[in-house]
């Protein structure tokens, strides 16, 4: 008598568990479509950045960077490094951006967006918008407005997530970008060079 009433409970406590993960296995169903529906998985939309790479390219060196990333905490990473300007950098350069995109099968593929325009100071601060107010801060600069005077100046971290507000399409292709921004003078002579890259990933995505 005791056994089987022994196994009836067993029985009990066993179709209650199928029952439990069967709701378990609805709802995650649920939720999965749910997630379909709101959160599509588009080839463009908006992004976050991901910072992964900062470095200087070939050039004369009159403008001179030294940026790195530093990882200060679990959830925060800065931009810390310096630059040498041995000259102002003024509105007689050319601001020279080109967005390389890397392809399906690998390797870089340039002109993905292309940006040249005269004014270099004044059009490098346009395209840096809001974060142009959080880099001269950062670093010390005695003012907001153009030209950015010769000198070396350095910063202590400015944290990544205060530079993602750059004036740039809030809608774009998703994927892994090299950004090199050049400064070039009259006579087209490289002064200047450095690269940026960057993934853009969906809002509720995280970093690989």
């Amino acid at each position: 008598m005791k056994n089987q009433t022994y196994n009836s409970v067993l029985n009990k406590q066993s179709i209650k568990m199928i029952i439990m993960k069967a709701f378990v296995f609805i709802a995650f169903i649920s939720l999965s479509n749910s997630k379909s529906n709101y959160m599509p998985n588009l080839p463009l939309g908006e992004y976050r950045i991901v910072f992964e790479k900062m470095y200087s390219c070939e050039s004369m060196n009159v403008f001179q960077y030294y940026f790195y990333f530093s990882k200060t905490t679990l959830t925060k990473t800065e931009l810390k490094g310096n630059y040498t300007f041995l000259i102002p950098f003024d509105d007689t350069y050319t601001f020279d951006l080109n967005v390389a995109s890397w392809g399906s099968t690998g390797g870089w593929k340039p002109n993905s967006m292309v940006y040249i325009a005269k004014n270099g100071c004044s059009t490098f601060k346009k395209v840096m918008g809001n974060v142009w107010y959080t880099v001269v801060k950062a670093f010390n600069i005695t003012s907001y407005d153009c030209p950015i005077q010769a000198g070396t100046h350095m910063t202590n971290g400015i944290d990544l997530k205060e530079l993602d507000n750059f004036n740039m399409p809030k809608v774009y292709f998703y994927g892994k970008y090299k950004v090199t921004f050049k400064i070039r003078n009259e006579e087209k002579n490289v002064f200047g060079c450095i690269v940026l890259e960057i993934t853009l990933i969906r809002p509720w995505e995280k970093p690989f």
